[in-house]
């Protein structure tokens, strides 16, 4: 009904002496007409239930709840006073909480039977109240799905909560769900980790991995050797000095915030390698005794800690003493990766050792120094935890091994008896850019690899996410790396193996309001820029989308002339060259320009036969990527480069029929830092009908290990004048990498992108 109407119904109602049962006639037609134009709030209220991760058990009821406070009458626990201090700071204005003790609308049940250590909760709202249970672990993490609820559903809670009616029972999948901090390349603030944590319990991760030391910095406060912070907590960059560390107090400060959010912290304590800032403090560490300075550069360098000298394991068991000191963890992680063996080859005592213990080669080394730093861990009741490399040691008693280069290392230990924390560069090294291992592919990630049986499987404690920041410079680039993938990784490691990435998708977007009230500086969810080579009607053409929804698109063919693209069109291409697309969202760029490389040649789409199958690290586009007409970028993690690690390459391409072929080409890519090195050598043969093989050409003398760096490298044969069918490209891998760059048990990686036959 019109305003006017029923302002003129009201003064009708007051200036009228009416009969009891006209009165009553009139107002029940204006509390009609007013129910008809104002709907009720239970009308308007869709209640959101985009819980990140996802709980175990949720059903949803009719109705909600709705009250100006929450009072609750049972006596105060920390875990309470966390949430009120959460709520407060979520929204400045509330006064949510009564201490009126009139209702009791808001109840908190402790389960004596629950083992403290249980993380399981339920959580009922019911029209006229809110009620946790749990144990006190059980009770945080429950307050933590209700702080999602309130976020979700109210704006601000000055007025009124209003909530759905929702029960829940909830509890984790894995035991371990770790984010790894890189302090030591860039160093945040007290007041950054703490932001961190914050943002770890809200959703439910509960380990932080702590990196404390490198060969760029040592960041905590030692008493017993100062130069330490006084010389290894600094390096010099271009513009002045650079670095930092952490009080024991602040130290100390950080585990606490920490450990009453159910965090555990687990300090990393680098060796053998990745200590050249404690060698630049104290050089008599190293083998060599002589003065370096702090690392500025990012890589594997050759200066580590000296195994044949008994001061050294002395340095460690005193640092370790300070470290059970301020850590309660009673786990130690202790790196054991990448650690050249050149100095230990050069070195008198090293070598003494070596035959003194009895070892082989300079491996057993390593596995002798892993080995006595374990016992003196287990002389003060802490575990290791160490890189996968230091599964080639034999280590006895409580020992885990963190599987990163992909996930077969933690498969071999699970087969040994030992626990597994799985954190695969493929999906959980959120230092990687955006291309690589986007929010899709960190949600696919499963920690549990097929092929095991159930007592392997209970033996991977859960995984971790690595966000190592030699490119973090700050707080900002922190977030966009950061975020939204580690909702990804908290849902993967909490909730169960039952993957929707359409929904889970969905509820992201729901979250972007909590982080942007956060501070998080959240990234992209994908790559905005998706551009596919594919044969179409016999032609060649280009096809541009994006997984971010809303999007436009303009290109150029490398005439700088940009046009625009319309919604599902396509781009035919009869020759090589170079695209170049920029995405728009609202008018704005969205993300960077994304330039993709093509090759129109003879062997396109062709099908293509494997001696030994690429790694499941770095697959491409599987059997077809070396001849999809594709081009790798200087950015090996870029899908388009397929790696082949610790073998050759021998494969078998199929012409379909007999042509003439006169050029054939490949890329080869070369990052040292990273073990991926050129071939030794290649070698091209030729058939007609596959069984009868001549030898064509072969190119000697191709890699070069010392070269720095990340290049790629074409191997070209010309002036062929073949008649051919079929085409075998070997590639020799080196196998080996020479001892001043290799890390403990690496083997060398080999990429390629693509066979281009003219």
């Amino acid at each position: 009904m019109p305003i006017k109407m029923l302002k003129n119904l009201n003064l009708l109602t007051a200036n009228t002496i009416l009969t009891g049962n006209l009165r009553i006639t009139i107002s029940l037609l204006i509390l009609f007409l007013i129910s008809c134009n104002s709907p009720s709030i239970s009308e308007k209220f869709v209640g959101n239930i985009s819980i990140i991760p996802r709980p175990w058990k949720v059903k949803k009821n009719s109705g909600f709840f709705k009250s100006k406070h929450l009072s609750i009458k049972e006596g105060s626990i920390k875990e309470i006073e966390l949430f009120k201090n959460q709520i407060r700071e979520y929204y400045p204005e509330t006064n949510l909480f009564s201490n009126k003790n009139t209702s009791n609308n808001f109840k908190i049940t402790l389960e004596d039977q629950l083992d403290v250590e249980s993380s399981y909760y339920e959580l009922k709202i019911s029209d006229d109240s809110i009620k946790i249970k749990g144990s006190k672990k059980g009770v945080f993490y429950g307050l933590q799905t209700l702080f999602q609820l309130i976020t979700l559903n109210n704006n601000n809670v000055d007025q009124q909560l209003t909530l759905p009616c929702i029960e829940i029972k909830d509890k984790n999948t894995f035991q371990h769900r770790g984010f790894l901090m890189d302090c030591c390349r860039h160093f945040f603030s007290v007041k950054t980790i703490k932001k961190y944590l914050d943002l770890l319990s809200i959703y439910k991760m509960n380990v932080l991995h702590w990196h404390l030391t490198e060969d760029q910095g040592w960041r905590i406060e030692s008493g017993k050797y100062p130069k330490l912070n006084s010389i290894g907590s600094w390096r010099k960059d271009s513009l002045k000095k650079y670095g930092g560390y952490y009080t024991k107090k602040e130290i100390k400060e950080i585990v606490k915030y920490a450990s009453d959010r159910y965090i555990e912290v687990i300090p990393e304590i680098e060796l053998p390698g990745h200590s050249q800032a404690a060698i630049a403090s104290y050089p008599y560490l190293s083998c060599k005794d002589e003065i370096i300075n702090v690392s500025n550069s990012w890589g594997v360098f050759k200066d580590i800690y000296c195994a044949g000298n008994d001061s050294v394991f002395t340095f460690l068991e005193n640092i370790f003493q300070e470290i059970t000191e301020i850590f309660p963890s009673d786990r130690i992680h202790i790196g054991g990766d990448e650690a050249p063996k050149f100095r230990w080859e050069n070195c008198e005592k090293c070598q003494k050792r070596i035959k003194d213990e009895g070892l082989k080669n300079e491996h057993e080394l390593q596995n002798y120094f892993i080995e006595r730093v374990a016992r003196i861990l287990e002389r003060k009741n802490k575990k290791i935890i160490g890189w996968d490399e230091i599964n080639e040691s034999s280590i006895k008693g409580d020992v885990t091994i963190q599987s990163w280069r992909g996930f077969t290392g933690g498969i071999k230990a699970v087969k040994e008896g030992k626990k597994v924390i799985m954190s695969p560069t493929s999906h959980c090294y959120f230092d990687y850019e955006i291309k690589s291992i986007d929010l899709e592919k960190v949600y696919s990630f499963n920690p549990i690899p097929k092929g095991l049986n159930p007592s392997e499987k209970k033996l991977i404690i859960g995984g971790e996410c690595n966000l190592w920041s030699e490119r973090i410079p700050n707080e900002k680039e922190l977030d966009r790396k950061a975020f939204p993938r580690l909702l990804a990784i908290s849902e993967v490691l909490w909730s169960k193996n039952e993957k929707d990435y359409k929904g889970f998708q969905n509820r992201v977007q729901d979250h972007y309001n909590i982080l942007n009230k956060l501070k998080v500086n959240y990234g992209i969810e994908a790559n905005p820029v998706n551009i596919k080579l594919k044969n179409e009607d016999f032609k060649n053409k280009v096809v541009i989308n994006s997984k971010v929804k809303n999007l436009n698109f303009s290109y150029h063919w490398g005439d700088g002339i940009f046009k625009k693209l319309q919604e599902k069109q396509t781009l035919e291409i009869k020759k090589s060259g170079d695209l170049t697309v920029q995405a728009f969202k609202d008018g704005n760029k969205y993300g960077d320009i994304e330039i993709k490389k093509f090759a129109i040649h003879l062997a396109l789409n062709k099908k293509i036969k494997y001696d030994k199958l690429y790694s499941e690290s770095y697959p491409s586009e599987g059997k077809s990527s070396l001849t999809n007409g594709e081009l790798g970028s200087l950015d090996f993690k870029d899908g388009l480069w397929q790696g082949f690690s610790g073998s050759d390459i021998n494969v078998i391409i199929d012409l379909d029929s007999i042509i003439k072929v006169n050029n054939i080409s490949m890329n080869f890519y070369q990052y040292i830092n990273s073990w991926i090195v050129l071939p030794k050598y290649i070698s091209i043969m030729s058939s007609k009908d596959s069984i009868n093989w001549e030898k064509s050409e072969k190119i000697k003398s191709f890699g070069n290990t010392k070269k720095r760096g990340k290049f790629i490298k074409k191997a070209s044969f010309k002036n062929l004048e073949l008649e051919v069918r079929y085409l075998k490209i070997f590639a020799k891998n080196i196998k080996k990498l020479p001892s001043w760059h290799e890390a403990a048990g690496s083997g060398s990686w080999l990429f390629i992108d693509e066979i281009i036959v003219e």
